[in-house]
């Protein structure tokens, strides 16, 4: 009788002038009608900020039921939920927004909307970390007009209204072509805006390019390249080439790398100072086994707004095993030297037990003013590519 009676109570609801989505509260369901989660979580991978007048369901790459992130109603901003089945790991992504009447029209057949994006923008994703960024959708888009962008650079770019830091119009992943947006009918400033996600640090760099020092209008030097053009009348597109953007730019690593090749008798461990843990490579590995090597990343300081250090100076860097005592990298445990970010700085450790442990660092002759020579650090230019 109990079930009955309520089985009851949720029917009357659900055909009382409160509708079909009061029913769904009472039921306590998250979702509306349409199956889409609108619902903000403490719990969250990121934040959305839906500044359009229609709902919006997003994704994480192209459209797929099982890479459905949740949906943002018109004018409001959501926390989309940390689902661990699409985060597994710290990662940059791309963000594919569609209108939920779109969605509920291909709902069935998803991959029927992967040219039809109402935009897209670049995300990125820390494991284990407040992920507090807050992209935001524009209002300006899905107008008659368009632009095309053909990005032929190793940088994803974004198309920025108003400022470097204002709305993002448009997204293009790199080395990409003839991928058309469409805006609502106006005039635009727009400003090129280079991406690149740095996996050290798990952030996404910015830059973009800047007017020289030398430019003839004292305005505009050394400050973000813009570019005006009017969406109206019989210009229904307009064509970019990214490159034409791209020149100069030089994105600010976050970190140096050491590299240590071991040719020692046993295992060695990376310390940063006596009392610290080992050090860990990007894949959680500290052990060093003979006859293989490691690469650590020294973080450089972070100035803010995707500026880091040049230098970091750091003292006391170590190898020990066991029973192997600290071996130094350089001097003792106050002994300083500069990393410049970057750059990838190689060691080796040769000997064992008996004869002792040696550390060799790769070194380079460097001719003075005075006609001596010294030995230097050699540093080699260095992406991180070995991090991936």
């Amino acid at each position: 009788m109990k079930i009955f009676k309520k089985f009851l109570l949720v029917t009357i609801c659900c055909i009382s002038a409160f509708g079909l989505i009061a029913c769904d509260d009472l039921l306590n369901n998250k979702n509306d009608v349409s199956g889409i989660d609108y619902e903000s979580y403490s719990d969250y991978a990121l934040i959305v900020k839906n500044n359009a007048q229609k709902n919006m369901v997003l994704f994480k790459g192209e459209p797929s039921a099982n890479q459905l992130l949740g949906g943002v109603r018109a004018g409001s901003t959501t926390k989309l939920k940390n689902n661990t089945s699409i985060f597994s790991e710290s990662t940059d992504y791309v963000v594919y927004v569609v209108t939920e009447e779109n969605y509920n029209a291909y709902k069935d057949n998803l991959k029927a909307l992967n040219n039809s994006p109402y935009c897209t923008f670049y995300a990125v994703y820390n494991k284990g970390m407040i992920n507090t960024n807050t992209y935001q959708i524009s209002n300006m888009l899905n107008g008659e007009y368009s632009i095309t962008i053909n990005n032929g650079t190793n940088y994803n770019v974004e198309i920025r209204n108003k400022s470097s830091k204002g709305e993002t119009l448009a997204f293009v992943l790199a080395n990409t072509y003839e991928q058309k947006f469409y805006l609502e009918e106006g005039n635009y400033l727009i400003f090129p805006v280079f991406r690149k996600y740095d996996k050290r640090a798990g952030v996404i760099l910015d830059n973009y390019p800047t007017y020289s020092k030398d430019a003839v209008e004292l305005s505009v030097r050394n400050k973000p390249k813009s570019f005006k053009l009017g969406l109206v009348g019989d210009t229904k597109n307009l064509e970019f080439n990214v490159s034409n953007w791209s020149q100069g730019l030089v994105f600010k690593p976050s970190a140096a790398y050491i590299q240590i090749i071991n040719e020692a008798d046993q295992a060695m461990q990376f310390y940063r100072s006596a009392n610290s843990a080992p050090m860990t490579n990007s894949a959680g590995v500290n052990i060093i086994n003979d006859g293989e090597f490691l690469i650590y990343s020294i973080d450089m300081t972070d100035l803010g707004g995707g500026e880091y250090r040049e230098f970091e100076k750091v003292a006391g860097l170590r190898l020990g095993q066991g029973q192997v005592n600290y071996i130094y990298l350089h001097g003792d445990a106050s002994t300083e030297v500069a990393y410049k970010a970057g750059y990838l700085y190689s060691y080796k450790i040769q000997g064992d037990p008996e004869v002792g442990y040696t550390i060799i660092p790769t070194t380079e002759e460097v001719p003075q003013e005075d006609g001596s020579v010294i030995e230097v650090l050699r540093a080699e230019p260095y992406d991180g590519s070995a991090l991936d």
